[in-house]
């Protein structure tokens, strides 16, 4: 059923890489999200977040290329309040969201509805570039010789 949803979903146009959260509407169970597919080119590895927003309780299944990446974690909770605050709801348990590394190409994303206690409302998705968690090389430099003056100091005692 979610793959002939894919086929005939309308088109929503490319979204921005990094230009933050871009909300969508959905109804009940099964349903698409209001701007399927959403369409973007990553230059370089990027981090693609979805997350309910407003009322808790709903969850997603996500499609990258027309192959489910998987769905969003479950609520921690049905009916709590946090309006259209889309980082709070993607760091708060109750709220349901999910995340996935994608690497340099062309994507389309396809989101539907798998648990909608309320028969639909709004959620959000964006696309971030990675972040490299590696230091650069002048913060090694700077570490090595915060070590070196701790020695030397502690050695004149």
């Amino acid at each position: 059923m979610m793959m002939a949803a894919l086929a005939s979903a309308a088109y929503a146009g490319p979204i921005a890489v990094g230009e933050g959260w871009v909300e969508f509407g959905f109804d009940d169970v099964g349903s698409p999200a209001s701007g399927n597919p959403y369409t973007f080119t990553a230059l370089g590895s990027v981090v693609l977040k979805v997350t309910d927003a407003f009322l808790s309780g709903d969850r997603f299944e996500v499609f990258v290329n027309a192959v489910s990446a998987g769905e969003t974690s479950a609520p921690g909770n049905v009916g709590d309040q946090i309006g259209g605050d889309f980082d709070g709801a993607f760091a708060d348990a109750r709220w349901s969201s999910g995340m996935w590394m994608l690497g340099p190409g062309n994507y389309s994303i396809d989101i539907f509805t798998t648990v909608s206690p309320h028969g639909g409302g709004t959620a959000a998705l964006r696309v971030d570039d990675e972040v490299n968690p590696v230091p650069e090389p002048s913060t090694y430099a700077l570490f090595v010789s915060g070590i070196a003056a701790a020695l030397a100091f502690r050695r004149r005692k």
